[in-house]
């Protein structure tokens, strides 16, 4: 019986071809050759491929905690390679064959659970390891996508409650946003702020805390230095709106500012007035943060601008007090030491 040198090539036919090809070469050939040659090559493609380990955890982008019971799923292109789900605890591991290679080899890992948007991100395996030891993939809520303030001084406006008798969506959210933003343009043109120093107010509608805990979380994940919520009433073809004011910097176990502001016609941004209660919590986020960030020339102009409009509280005075102690040109400052 005459022999041909059979020569393997995986990354073209792979190994389970090459070995049916061997086989037909010579019909002849002993089936217990043709057997001990399939074992060897069943041995090589197992050695061709490594249980990759991928492993993380899934915590939720407002909050911080962890997410129980998410879907997870590796995909090559469209293929799902592997699905599991999250622990109570957020955790996730996953042992995936997937091909030893020296090239970088990308994959796609989808985390989704309801009330989520969906979130997907690369994985780099390269000789059979994965590009990190633990991913960590935060989930946005559903009424927070879309939902991104500009950097810097910024007041977030997020879901203000309809009346109960409203038959149609009164965008109240974007409403008293514009409210707000010119009760502080008003005040901020009395001031000699810079623009990129100034307050932004923003509007997002669907932005509505879980519980009150999640007020100043809120306020953290949106990089908001004022967070507020609401519920509005009709008074007189008018609307007065009880306000939930959180901040950014204060502590974590601070529950926002209560605050109640007048009568206000909504489609008049120009005539309507969010009143001193309203707008104290506010300013008083907004110096924080300024005074926080290091901003202590900004800080001091912006409080002279809040005791114009609210007038001279402990409050406001301690806080420009430790804005001046903090520069070095302090006695020389407007107001400086009073």
């Amino acid at each position: 019986m005459g022999w041909s040198l059979i020569r393997f090539e995986p990354d073209r036919t792979g190994w389970r071809e090459a070995w049916l090809h061997a086989a037909c070469v010579r019909p002849g050939l002993p089936a217990v050759i043709a057997m001990t040659l399939g074992i060897l090559v069943w041995g090589l493609s197992l050695a061709a491929q490594a249980a990759t380990n991928i492993s993380g955890v899934v915590t939720d982008s407002i909050t911080g905690q962890a997410v129980g019971g998410a879907r997870v799923a590796l995909i090559s292109g469209q293929t799902p390679l592997s699905v599991g789900t999250t622990e109570p605890d957020g955790v996730f591991q996953m042992f995936v064959n997937l091909p030893v290679k020296p090239a970088p080899q990308t994959y796609t890992l989808e985390v989704s659970q309801p009330g989520y948007a969906l979130q997907p991100r690369n994985v780099v395996v390269t000789s059979g390891q994965a590009d990190q030891l633990s991913y960590k993939v935060s989930l946005s809520r559903n009424e927070a996508v879309g939902c991104v303030p500009e950097p810097g001084r910024s007041v977030v406006i997020g879901h203000v409650r309809a009346p109960a008798s409203a038959t149609h969506d009164l965008d109240l959210s974007r409403r008293v946003r514009a409210v707000l933003e010119y009760d502080l343009l008003t005040e901020i043109q009395k001031t000699h702020l810079p623009p990129a120093q100034q307050p932004s107010v923003f509007a997002c509608p669907n932005a509505l805390p879980r519980t009150l805990k999640e007020h100043s979380d809120w306020a953290r994940a949106l990089k908001a230095d004022a967070f507020v919520v609401g519920e509005a009433a009709p008074v007189n073809n008018k609307f007065k709106v009880d306000m939930q004011v959180s901040a950014r910097y204060a502590d974590s176990a601070s529950l926002p500012t209560l605050a109640s502001t007048p009568e206000m016609n909504l489609d008049l941004p120009s005539s309507a007035d969010l009143g001193h209660a309203a707008l104290e919590p506010i300013m008083i986020a907004l110096l924080r943060a300024y005074l926080k960030e290091g901003r202590y020339a900004e800080c001091v102009e912006f409080s002279m601008a809040a005791e114009s409009a609210l007038g001279k509280s402990t409050v406001l005075i301690e806080l420009r007090k430790s804005c001046q102690a903090k520069l070095p040109n302090k006695g020389l400052l407007t107001g400086g030491g009073q």
